[in-house]
């Protein structure tokens, strides 16, 4: 008869399995998860989420108050959430969109009513969402590239520099650096690369206050023998982290560094910078001559090609769709879209909504990428 032992190992195991999954708790836990139960019943929420976070933690945790514990801490959250969905749903988009001003407004609005519970930890998580961003704005976090000896070879590295009076600790594995080269011919055609490398620059970086860092990041090359001009464009992002200031760690979620860019051209060029007006004249001419209207584009400063494209839109929206497509490898050079109109249609269509933007501030923005710097 040896199955009494084996019967009392199982049970013991069976026991050891109950306590650990909330089988077991005690009888004061119980009790008191009881009159929270009652409290519920009663309508007092509030005096039922109290009750509630005593009988966890006289039990260990919630999962110690096994399925009754799980329905009630399900059913409060419903019921504490509730007055504050359409809120945090706003609250959520704001986010999305990075409109932090909209979203810190909408925050203290959601703190004024006073949440409790499950509405109070989630308000809590749209916080520190928001104030990890603002700390890892204010790390000046911006890539530099500079030329590396050869010709057309570029060191590029991350520099950051805060004054937030204390050091701050960044933990971000896994940031992306993506490299994008545009040349493009006298001709119109186009040449593309791209690369993207993972790198661990911040994954786990200190940055004392009041002191300028600097991380090496690679060198890049970025072609333009045969070209009217060409650039190179660097941007970088972090899929997700941690950001330590202080005694307080807050997320660091996907946060991009001040890109850069350099811009070459054909040394037969003159180096002066072309204005926009001058730009919108010739596209205003008809832009007889492909070379030269794409000399003057790849001649504008990189921050104002948003205004020759201001300036030039009226007319563009004239030509027929041949010329328009005769002249897009100017387009796609200015805008500095990835993914550019395919045709003259999408052409128009891009930059009838882009005028209707300009001519309306009320309107959202049209997303577009950062002319980032000229070198």
């Amino acid at each position: 008869m040896k199955r009494a032992p084996v019967l009392a190992t199982i049970l013991a195991a069976l026991l050891a399995a109950c306590a650990t999954q909330g089988g077991v708790v005690s009888g004061a836990a119980l009790a008191q998860l009881g009159r929270a139960e009652e409290r519920e019943r009663e309508g007092d929420l509030a005096g039922a989420r109290t009750e509630l976070e005593i009988a966890k933690v006289e039990a260990g945790g919630l999962a110690r108050l096994g399925e009754r514990g799980t329905r009630l801490e399900f059913a409060l959250s419903a019921s504490e959430l509730e007055p504050f969905r359409a809120l945090f749903e706003e609250l959520s988009a704001a986010l999305e969109r990075r409109d932090h001003e909209l979203a810190q407004r909408l925050v203290l609005r959601a703190e004024a009513l006073r949440p409790r519970g499950a509405a109070e930890a989630r308000l809590a998580a749209f916080r520190n969402i928001l104030d990890g961003r603002r700390t890892a704005m204010a790390l000046g976090l911006r890539l530099v590239a500079e030329p590396a000896g050869a010709e057309g070879e570029y060191r590029v590295s991350l520099h950051a520099r805060h004054e937030l009076g204390e050091t701050v600790r960044l933990r971000c594995p896994g940031s992306a650096l993506k490299f994008l080269s545009l040349g493009v011919s006298e001709a119109g055609i186009e040449s593309r690369a791209r690369r993207r490398v993972l790198t661990d620059a911040l994954a786990d970086l200190e940055l004392e206050s009041g002191r300028e860092a600097e991380i090496p990041l690679g060198t890049f090359y970025v072609p333009s023998r045969g070209l009217v001009a060409a650039r190179g464009r660097w941007t970088l992002s972090t899929l997700g982290g941690t950001l330590q200031l202080g005694a307080r760690e807050l997320p660091a979620n996907s946060f991009d560094a001040e890109g850069c860019e350099v811009v070459r051209l054909d040394p037969r060029l003159p180096t002066q910078a072309v204005e926009p007006a001058e730009f919108a004249r010739y596209v205003e001419r008809g832009a007889p001559s492909l070379p030269a209207l794409l000399e003057r584009a790849g001649r504008l400063a990189s921050e104002r090609r948003d205004e020759a494209l201001d300036l030039a839109t009226p007319a563009l929206l004239r030509y027929i769709p041949d010329e328009l497509e005769r002249i897009a490898p100017a387009l796609r050079w200015l805008s500095g879209l990835d993914e550019p109109p395919a045709d003259a249609r999408g052409w128009k269509s891009w930059l009838e909504a882009r005028g209707a933007r300009a001519a309306d501030p009320a309107r959202p923005r049209l997303d577009l990428p950062g002319a980032g710097r000229q070198s």
